[in-house]
């Protein structure tokens, strides 16, 4: 069971081993719907995936709604808690990593990746941690040795855990480039969801597809098309000067529209 619309590798990798995936749309304020997943949590749902901050929105699912909801599963249904994008949630009252603030239930699994905040994307690399008997059904499936993790993806990944200044160093300048992102919207009239990662799901009022090419033409790649949000597209921060390019391509199309 997944969320409508979430991080998509997940459900796709369960489609091909032949499972059902079952997607439940996102509440009004773009949190998981965690009581309609559990009333549609049955005999045959083994794992809820909840991306937290979730991927396109960038938004948060409270910390004590997911412990109310998790002790409410039934036990046998596992929790795959991915925070990815953990490190640029900032200060909450809302939000409490699982790793960090762990609870006592061994069918929670929690999931990182290196492939955001330190930049270690083309690695392919990241981590889960789970109760002992949990890590030992996962490693049953791990991948063949000729095909999982090496060195040099190794030694990065515990040079990048080791630098903490780079992370706070590279928050805050999310947290600013993000709010930069915010102003030039508002001054354009754009709307928003209120995010807390390193991208923006922006409200554009026209077909997205159109925006996505308008773009493409112009050298700037956003993200796909969301299934639900056909007319948002997912921007991910740049340095600076890319963002400076990004309003410029996004007022040539403006200007075009108003001109018509």
């Amino acid at each position: 069971m997944v969320a409508l619309p979430t991080f998509d590798v997940m459900g796709d990798a369960a489609l091909r081993v032949g499972a059902e995936v079952v997607a439940v749309p996102l509440k009004k304020d773009y949190s998981h719907d965690l009581e309609v997943m559990l009333e549609r949590s049955d005999a045959s749902t083994g794992l809820i995936y909840l991306c937290n901050p979730n991927n396109p929105t960038g938004t948060l699912t409270h910390r004590r709604d997911l412990e109310i909801f998790i002790r409410r599963l039934p036990a046998r249904i596992s929790v795959l808690i991915d925070e990815a994008y953990h490190h640029y949630v900032g200060e909450s009252s809302d939000y409490a990593s699982f790793i960090d603030r762990p609870i006592d239930d061994d069918r929670v699994i929690v999931a990182r990746t290196f492939s955001k905040i330190y930049g270690l994307a083309g690695l392919r690399i990241g981590y889960a941690i789970a109760a002992p008997q949990t890590s030992r059904l996962l490693a049953a499936h791990q991948l063949p040795d000729d095909l999982n993790l090496n060195v040099v993806a190794a030694t990065a990944a515990v040079a990048a855990l080791g630098d903490v200044d780079h992370v706070r160093v590279s928050a805050n300048r999310n947290t600013d480039d993000r709010q930069e992102f915010f102003n030039q919207a508002n001054a354009r009239m754009l709307r928003w969801i209120d995010s807390r990662t390193n991208f923006v799901l922006l409200h554009v009022a026209r077909p997205a597809v159109d925006v996505i090419e308008h773009f493409h033409k112009h050298a700037i790649l956003v993200g796909r098309l969301i299934p639900a949000f056909e007319k948002s597209i997912r921007v991910s921060l740049g340095t600076p000067a890319e963002m400076r390019e990004f309003w410029r391509v996004w007022d040539m199309m403006a200007a075009h529209q108003m001109s018509m």
